[in-house]
């Protein structure tokens, strides 16, 4: 059932709104059919860049990462590339489990569960120039805890868009990540293979220039 006020919200608001009442956001992001994809580009950009500014800014003391983990295609390969196999790998397992989402349903239930970390992410990222070396650890907990509040928003959604009951979304999640470490061995096997071809001809083409 709808309830009035939800079914003229903005698309823009749901996100916000289901960061805070995930069960319920869902329910009426499904019932009135406010998933949206570009309102999820807009968030995995925002991600994108969260991460950028948190891999180069964040202070000295926190920050662990080289000149190679700041770069702008290995951040969306960490990030977008990572994010769609997941989404992939979930929405082929509860295809075969009789799942009522459908893929950009699934797009839209994770990039909703991001927004608490987008907001998390950028407020330490600029507490971490303010605050002490032994109260950063604060922001590590608060990472921490809030990363724990975006899976419950993200099994929440799986949860209502499949209309699953609880044991089978947490078996869905299961296969989810079976699918991705497939997906990740295969995709490394194929990057093995191009990097070798590649080697393979540039040695060729100069055996033939000499």
């Amino acid at each position: 059932m709808r309830r009035t006020g939800f079914d003229t919200m903005s698309p823009y608001k749901y996100p916000l709104y289901i960061a805070l009442h995930p069960k319920d956001g869902f329910l009426e992001l499904k019932a009135n059919k406010k998933g949206s994809m570009l309102v999820t580009t807009i968030i995995i950009a925002l991600w994108v860049l969260v991460e950028l500014v948190y891999r180069a800014a964040t202070d000295f003391d926190m920050n662990a990462f080289d000149a190679a983990d700041r770069s702008l295609l290995r951040t969306c390969v960490i990030t977008v590339i990572m994010y769609v196999m997941v989404c992939v790998s979930n929405w082929c397992f509860c295809t075969l489990l009789e799942g009522k989402g459908k893929l950009k349903d699934i797009f839209v239930v994770g990039s909703c569960a991001l927004v608490p970390y987008i907001f998390t992410r950028f407020v330490t990222t600029l507490l971490s120039w303010v605050l002490a070396g032994d109260e950063q650890i604060f922001l590590t907990y608060s990472v921490i805890v809030v990363e724990i509040w975006c899976l419950f928003i993200a099994f929440a959604g799986l949860q209502e868009i499949h209309e699953y009951t609880f044991s089978k979304t947490l078996l869905s999640v299961v296969l989810t990540i079976v699918g991705l470490v497939i997906m990740l061995f295969f995709s490394l096997m194929l990057l093995t293979l191009f990097q070798q071809l590649y080697f393979f001809l540039m040695t060729l083409i100069l055996e033939l220039r000499f």
